[in-house]
C-alpha cells in the first residue's frame, strides 16, 4: 500500500488549524454576547435608576408591628420527630429571620416535613457503580 505521507499531514494540519479557528470563533462571539447583553441590563438599571435618583428621597413611615396572636400551646405538624428537634429547627428559624429583621411575631412555624430525596436509593447505588472510575 502506498501511502502519500505529505498529503496526510496536510489533511491533519489543515483539520487542527479549523478546528481550533473556530473554537477562537466561538469564543469571541460568546464574549461579544456577553457585552451586549451586560450592556441592555445596565443601561435598563441606569434608566431605572436614573429616575428614582431624582425624586427626593423621604423616609416611609414605620408601621406599628401587630401584636402576635398568642396561643395556649403551639401546634407543629412533623414527620415523628420529637420535641427537641422541633424546638431547634424553629430556634434557627427564628435566629435566621432575626438577621434578616423580620419581626418576631410576623411568622410561625406550622409544619415540618422532610424533604424528598432527589433519588431512590437503588437509583443512586446504580449510578455509582456505572460512573465508578476503572
Amino acid at each position: 500500500m502506498n501511502v502519500d505521507w505529505m498529503f496526510a499531514i496536510t489533511v491533519l494540519v489543515t483539520g487542527i488549524l479549523v478546528v481550533f479557528l473556530v473554537l477562537i470563533l466561538l469564543v469571541l462571539l460568546i464574549a461579544i454576547m456577553g457585552k451586549v447583553v451586560s450592556s441592555i441590563s445596565n443601561q435598563g438599571s441606569s434608566a431605572s435608576g436614573g429616575k428614582a435618583s431624582t425624586a427626593p428621597s423621604v423616609p416611609a413611615p414605620k408601621a406599628a408591628a401587630p401584636a402576635p396572636k398568642t396561643q395556649a400551646k403551639p401546634v407543629v405538624q412533623s414527620d415523628d420527630l420529637g420535641d427537641d428537634v422541633i424546638a431547634v429547627i424553629s430556634a434557627a428559624i427564628a435566629a435566621i429571620m432575626d438577621e434578616e429583621g423580620v419581626p418576631a411575631g410576623s411568622y410561625s412555624v406550622k409544619s415540618i416535613k422532610r424533604a424528598r430525596e432527589a433519588r431512590p436509593a437503588w437509583a443512586m447505588a446504580g449510578m455509582q457503580q456505572n460512573t465508578r472510575p476503572f
